[in-house]
């Protein structure tokens, strides 16, 4: 028994598949607007999306009790409120850093989708950039 079958035990099954669908549609959309900060005449822009992306991200795993993809959604919609504020710049540091949060997020989707144990968190997303 996988996430997901835990899931639509403890969820209504539209919740659920709700969800997939828009954590897919996020996490497909995730590396290409991280790459894309790098583009200063679109910058502001990309910021905002990306804090949107977390913040949703964050809000429905922590809705659906899915710890690890919230904790991680709050870290990076943190960073994302840092480049906001102007508290930090994207730098490549920060670039590295905001796709290692994206091929994790989308590791878990594949993972949920695939009714699979949700894996541990890269250790390099632990060393976050200031």
């Amino acid at each position: 028994m996988g996430i997901r079958t835990e899931l639509e035990r403890e969820f209504d099954y539209d919740i659920v598949d709700e969800f997939l669908d828009h954590f897919d549609v996020m996490t497909e959309v995730m590396e290409p607007t991280i790459v894309a900060l790098e583009n200063d005449k679109k910058r502001r822009e990309k910021i905002d999306e990306l804090f949107r992306l977390f913040h949703n991200i964050k809000s429905a795993s922590s809705f659906l009790k899915l710890e690890r993809i919230h904790l991680l959604a709050e870290l990076a919609e943190e960073m994302m409120e840092r480049l906001r504020s102007g508290q930090s710049e994207p730098t490549p540091e920060v670039v590295d850093w905001l796709l290692l949060v994206s091929d994790q997020m989308r590791r878990w989707y594949d993972e949920i989708e695939s009714d699979a144990s949700l894996s541990d968190t890269d250790p390099r997303i632990l060393q976050i950039p200031s």
